[in-house]
């Protein structure tokens, strides 16, 4: 009989799957800046652009950085939300609540 394994839990110096929605545009050129993340711009129904940053962070800290410097380039966040937690064989597992 096989053994489940339990769910991959996000503590603070765990890697992650994160998504960040901000207001406004972001140039691509900033995805250094940004922790490697992937910029995606979206446009919301008869609003502004919006940004979307989806992309591994490797610890809690590194969320606090890339929010930082959205802070400092003047980007309204919308929404943070972690997709995933990578367990100690370094798989990934989902996050089943995919609100935003």
């Amino acid at each position: 009989m096989t053994k489940k394994k339990a769910p991959a839990v996000l503590t603070m110096d765990g890697a992650a799957i994160y998504r960040i929605h901000v207001q406004g545009r972001l140039d691509a050129r900033l995805t250094d800046r940004l922790g490697g993340m992937q910029i995606t711009e979206v446009r919301a129904t008869g609003e502004g652009p919006e940004t979307i940053l989806v992309g591994r962070l490797v610890d809690q800290a590194s969320l606090t950085g890339i929010l930082n410097s959205l802070y400092e380039l003047h980007m309204p966040v919308l929404a943070a939300e972690c997709m995933g937690v990578e367990d100690d064989s370094t798989s990934l597992k989902e996050n089943d609540d995919e609100n935003v």
